[in-house]
């Protein structure tokens, strides 16, 4: 009797300490990554991806909007983008410790114009661009069934001073929500102001810069009881600085940016469920360094390469029961792509067609991955 009552012990204990494996660094690396969306973050191209984001803060196209919108001021053309990519964020689930993957398909339109096309020059009046991103994502292993979708819209504008420096403001909104069987985390109230500067030191070096601030508002329904809903307001800042450099057929970059985040929210345990991961008050930190190189291996075909360290620094929930949560989610993520283009006669109102490819592979939760492809066209009004 005396061993078969050890025994049910050991089992108890067993269950309990299986319980906790929430705890583990798979399950940081998870949320971590889940939390940076509910946020605003830059939507990206498949040539910055492929270069591990280094020519985000550099790039002068319509992208430049959400990354960087020094970047339109000194744009003498028109250009047109479109991407599609699919995302793997995964890990393990909290409270269970099971293995979660939140499978995301992303799309994005953007373009981006001159306000008074200036034959071979920089417009005086600058240039505007607009775009819009939408992604969709659903959680497998999911007992509660989560589904998060997001979609941003986004403006921006550039003017030059003078010939190679210009500064740009971008406005994004963002309408963000997770719906699982037990709860809706919604926001329909946020944005991000983006402040940029791009200088075009001479024709091989380019600077750029950014400082942002972002706010809103979730709210947090509990579907499953009775529970009292709240908000959960929001902020964030942070600042970005880059630099390319091209010589010949070879272009190098490197950047690194930098993001503080808060929720404001309710810690008191009438208002959140044990243990569910929205709701209440966190702090999150992230930092991202990157370094790309790509070679234009023919007139029509460009390769490239990149790095990305990602310096997460501790999700801090100061809910004590989220207090086994609390962890960093620091990796490398590793990028590589390829980019082909057709280039039209010079007097054709489309200059250009780019066809770009990018993958990046990122050594957090169970090994992550995502594809991404690009169709781009830069456009003049002065033909």
């Amino acid at each position: 009797m005396k061993l078969r009552g050890t025994a049910v012990t050991l089992s108890v204990c067993a269950t309990m300490i299986s319980g906790t494996a929430f705890a583990d660094r798979k399950a940081h690396e998870f949320y971590f990554q889940e939390n940076q969306q509910r946020f605003i973050l830059p939507a990206f191209d498949a040539r910055m991806m492929g270069m591990g984001g280094s020519t985000m803060l550099t790039t002068r196209n319509s992208l430049a909007t959400s990354t960087n919108p020094g970047g339109l001021g000194l744009m003498k053309y028109g250009d047109m983008s479109a991407t599609y990519s699919y995302n793997e964020i995964t890990g393990n689930q909290y409270p269970s410790g099971q293995k979660v993957k939140d499978k995301q398909s992303i799309g994005q339109v953007f373009g981006a114009t001159p306000i008074n096309p200036t034959l071979d020059d920089l417009p005086q009046s600058g240039n505007l661009g607009l775009g819009w991103m939408g992604r969709d994502g659903s959680w497998t292993y999911d007992p509660d069934n989560t589904d998060a979708s997001t979609y941003q819209i986004v403006g921006g504008y550039g003017k030059s001073i003078g010939h190679r420096t210009a500064l740009g403001y971008g406005l994004t909104y963002q309408h963000d929500n997770v719906d699982s069987d037990t709860h809706s985390y919604d926001s329909s109230e946020s944005f991000l102001h983006t402040v940029g500067l791009q200088h075009l030191y001479d024709d091989e070096l380019t600077f750029g810069g950014t400082v942002f601030v972002g706010h809103g508002k979730h709210k947090l329904e509990h579907l499953a009881d009775v529970r009292q809903n709240q908000d959960v307001s929001q902020l964030s800042a942070g600042a970005g600085v880059g630099m390319e450099y091209t010589v010949g057929t070879t272009a190098a970059a490197v950047g690194a940016d930098y993001t503080f985040a808060r929720n404001n929210g309710t810690d008191d345990p009438a208002a959140n469920d044990l243990n569910s991961v929205w709701g209440g008050d966190s702090i999150g930190r992230w930092m991202n360094l990157r370094a790309g190189i790509e070679e234009q291996v023919f007139d029509w075909l460009a390769v490239r390469l990149g790095y990305r360290y990602a310096a997460n620094f501790n999700w801090d929930y100061s809910r004590a029961d989220l207090a086994d949560l609390t962890g960093s989610a620091k990796y490398s993520a590793y990028g590589g792509g390829a980019g082909v283009h057709y280039v039209f006669d010079k007097d054709d109102f489309i200059r250009a067609l780019y066809l770009d490819y990018a993958v990046e592979y990122r050594d957090v939760g169970r090994g992550d991955w995502q594809h991404m492809l690009s169709l781009s066209a830069p456009f003049d009004l002065c033909v």
